[in-house]
């Protein structure tokens, strides 16, 4: 089992440091032309991306292929020895396809992902939002469940992403995890959630909470198809400008942020070693 952690400042300065040097991957999102930090992660361990060059990384939006630069992707891909394509189960904002139309789209835009790549994808769950309805059922874990299945692609469970949409959803979470295609888990996504003054649930990315743990080394034990574990760390400044969590940047290290990135990473790399 592989253990990846975002590139950050921190991580970056953690693993410079000779702390993490445990770690199988950096994470990043594909970026278009600038090969920094790109050009540095090549040289230290393998890479993992999230969505194509070019655009997003919602399989399921008609703009899916949009303005994406397929051949610096595939160089990307393969100086960064990238096991699998990794890509969102959602559509752009004010899209109203229906649930039969979207599915679809997921199938044909893998389908044309694997042709094109010549590797496999998988699909991740994300949040349901807690005032509009228009794209819960792609949160929906039985909507889920059909578009990993009928694409045939792997599944990337996201466990802030899933606390929240469980939430939003009113179905408990024990029960939201048992209907997702958890026998075609590959990837795990560890991040904690945090509690608005409204009660709702939101997924900054922020340090895993303790049932995160829990959950991760009850998954080790039950999902054995688990290829990689990644710590999704990094948040940021929330729209109201304010936060009460360490905030992460590219442009200098955050001390509080640098510690518990490496907390979590020893805490999850004990996790997995005594599972194995």
């Amino acid at each position: 089992m592989k253990l990846a952690v975002n590139y950050l400042r921190e991580s970056r300065e953690l693993w410079e440091q000779g702390k993490i040097d445990f770690i199988d991957y950096f994470k990043l999102y594909s970026l278009s032309s600038d090969l920094s930090p790109l050009a540095w992660c090549v040289t230290q361990r393998d890479l993992l991306f999230h969505g194509l060059v070019g655009g997003g990384s919602d399989i399921a939006s008609i703009h899916f292929w949009n303005e994406k630069d397929i051949e610096l992707q595939k160089e990307y891909y393969k100086i960064g020895h990238t096991p699998y394509i990794s890509v969102h189960i959602n559509r752009d904002e004010g899209e109203t396809e229906t649930p039969e139309n979207a599915l679809t789209r997921i199938v044909e835009n893998v389908s044309k992902l694997k042709e094109i790549f010549g590797m496999e994808v998988i699909l991740e769950n994300v949040p349901a939002s807690y005032d509009s309805t228009q794209k819960h059922f792609l949160s929906n874990p039985d909507f889920i469940t059909e578009a990993v299945e009928k694409s045939k692609s792997g599944f990337l469970f996201d466990i802030g992403h899933a606390r929240v949409a469980a939430d939003a959803l009113h179905i408990p979470f024990e029960e939201y995890v048992r209907r997702l295609p958890m026998n075609h888990l590959m990837e795990i996504h560890l991040s904690g959630c945090i509690e608005t003054p409204q009660g709702r649930l939101r997924a900054p990315h922020k340090a895993m909470n303790e049932e995160d743990y829990l959950f991760l080394e009850q998954a080790i034990q039950n999902y054995p198809t688990i290829q990689t574990v990644t710590l999704e760390y990094g948040p940021f400044i929330d729209k109201e400008g304010t936060s009460s969590y360490p905030i992460v940047s590219f442009n200098q290290v955050n001390p509080i942020a640098l510690e518990e990135v490496y907390e979590q990473l020893i805490r999850i790399k004990n996790i997995i070693n005594k599972g194995e």
